[in-house]
């Protein structure tokens, strides 16, 4: 599965992984599947790890960047103080394009969305930042991640 969304740490958090090669239709299904059917469960996150590092193909258009970002900004309007990391690293053997479309993406997706938003080129660096500004923000020091 090219897309893999999982609720984490009771709740207050998501990871969403993609992998492989990714293409729109697959990304807004994915993104309607979670985000759509119950906004209300945004109110408890506190943290949103988006991890493209094992991407190895992105067949995106910017108008797909744009409708992501679009499902996005409802859900952060419920929550205004989530923290969002998204971690993308270009491997020798992947598309470079992908570091564009990533790039595009997190910067239509932090201008649409309320969310203290950083991008990362690896997931350890962003799982230390979520966990600081978690901590920072609101008292949490016991993320799994799991």
């Amino acid at each position: 599965m090219p897309v893999e969304i999982k609720d984490c740490d009771g709740g207050i958090g998501v990871i969403i992984e993609t992998r492989g090669r990714i293409t729109d239709q697959e990304l807004i299904d994915a993104f309607n599947d979670h985000l759509t059917p119950d906004k209300e469960k945004f109110k408890q996150y506190k943290y949103i790890l988006i991890d493209h590092f094992e991407l190895t193909k992105v067949d995106i258009t910017d108008e797909t960047v744009e409708m992501i970002s679009a499902l996005f900004a409802d859900p952060s309007r419920v929550n205004l103080d989530s923290i969002v990391a998204m971690v993308t690293y270009v491997s020798y053997g992947a598309n470079i394009e992908i570091a564009d479309r990533i790039a595009k993406l997190h910067e239509v997706f932090s201008h649409r969305s309320c969310w203290d938003t950083l991008l990362f080129r690896t997931k350890p660096q962003a799982v230390r930042w979520i966990r600081g500004k978690v901590r920072e923000k609101f008292g949490i020091d016991d993320l799994t991640f799991g």
